[in-house]
């Protein structure tokens, strides 16, 4: 506990001023050097400035020390997403911010928050918060200053900024830089960024780090996550019966621990998954079970949508494709999200016999599209192949040639 800083509060929150509070007591030189915490008063001294103050330093010391369990609860709270939880603590902890700055857990406080405004994805409260730790960091612990590089990541994860989150993390495992409370985490998002970046073997090796801490921390809920990642990352692979495991331990558990937010993103990823495989009758069942129970205001049920409509325009059942499509179409207009628009606009053609106006609408409108929006590769790749077949029957090579990849 800084007492010269606490004494100094409370005496500005009286205002009195040093002369008033020191009379009596100690010189207001000497008094200033205590507020300043440059010089060390004996017992006496600054018992009696505690006196007049009214300040019971008894009081004061369990505060610190009450601190000091909310910030390790807080953590402990987000690493097993206790969102109730983690709510609570915070309010408490909110609740002694005024003792927080006496305290040597101010700037570590500070962090936390901006851990906390992570886990709830109050991204603007995060980014301001971010910004002012930034002007704070000459000040902070080495490990305070691989906390706010580690949460700053984990914030540019939610942005999609990959690649800059992708530094951050490998400059943390390389140099060791973090306690075992944090290391599984570390993984674990590691695996989240190598997935995204596309490097399913990196992502498959840092999520089975991940696993073996969440394993030892019986954090079952992480260990959901992580399965899902691995069964991700084992189908981009072409790895299709681990991750076909992984998908059945992630429906037995995620239906066990009653964690049904996560059941349509396994559905749906198991559809996509036998899509994969070329067993489209069982993606398609998948994928309208995963449809069934989406949240019909989102992007993932536009996907989904869009799975559904495109497996039955393989299995050749033109009327319901041609009816799921229409859907789509509608839905995607409506929500004001493009790339399902183009899409959708492209087999609506397609199914309604005018292939030539389709081929015109893919090459003007759907890839200069998703090569400016840089969307998924695999969708790049595949249009692009439909669109190089196309030219080459067509006889028009010099065409086909600009579409090969």
């Amino acid at each position: 506990m800084q007492i010269g800083s606490l004494i100094k509060y409370h005496r500005t929150k009286m205002k009195m001023t040093q002369s008033q509070l020191a009379i009596e007591i100690c010189s207001i030189t000497h008094l200033s050097k205590i507020e300043n915490n440059s010089k060390e008063a004996n017992v006496e001294t600054i018992r009696l400035l505690l006196n007049r103050l009214e300040i019971n330093v008894q009081d004061a010391e369990e505060s610190e020390h009450n601190i000091h369990i909310l910030l390790e609860q807080i953590i402990k709270n987000i690493h097993y997403i206790e969102h109730e939880k983690a709510c609570i603590t915070f309010l408490k902890l909110d609740f002694y911010k005024e003792t927080i700055a006496f305290t040597k857990y101010i700037y570590l406080y500070e962090i936390y928050k901006l851990r906390y405004y992570i886990f709830i994805k109050d991204l603007k409260l995060a980014g301001d918060q971010i910004r002012w730790l930034n002007t704070q960091k000459q000040n902070f612990s080495q490990h305070e200053q691989y906390l706010l590089l580690y949460f700053s990541a984990i914030l540019l994860i939610l942005k999609g900024e990959y690649g800059e989150a992708e530094e951050k993390l490998s400059t943390i495992i390389q140099e060791i830089a973090v306690s075992n409370t944090f290391e599984g985490e570390i993984y674990y998002h590691l695996a989240l960024v190598k997935g995204y970046l596309e490097q399913s073997g990196h992502a498959i090796y840092y999520g089975k780090k991940a696993m073996e801490f969440y394993k030892d921390q019986f954090n079952y809920k992480r260990i959901l996550h992580v399965h899902m990642s691995l069964a991700i990352n084992y189908s981009q692979s072409k790895i299709y019966e681990e991750a076909l495991v992984c998908y059945e331990h992630l429906i037995r558990n995620s239906e066990m621990l009653k964690e049904n937010e996560l059941l349509p993103h396994i559905y749906h990823n198991i559809g996509d998954l036998r899509h994969k495989m070329g067993d489209y009758l069982i993606a398609l069942d998948y994928f309208k079970k995963s449809s069934s129970i989406f949240n019909k205001d989102t992007e993932e049920y536009l996907l989904c949508l869009h799975n559904i409509a495109l497996t039955e325009f393989r299995l050749e059942k033109w009327i319901e494709s041609k009816n799921s499509f229409t859907i789509l179409n509608e839905k995607s207009v409506k929500m004001r999200v493009p790339q399902y628009q183009l899409y959708s606009s492209f087999y609506l053609l397609l199914l309604n016999n005018q292939k030539q106006k389709a081929m015109s609408f893919l090459e003007d409108k759907v890839v200069p599209y998703i090569v400016k929006m840089d969307k998924q590769k695999e969708y790049h790749h595949y249009f692009s192949k439909m669109l190089a077949e196309h030219f080459k029957n067509e006889g028009k090579y010099e065409k086909a040639v600009k579409f090969i990849l």
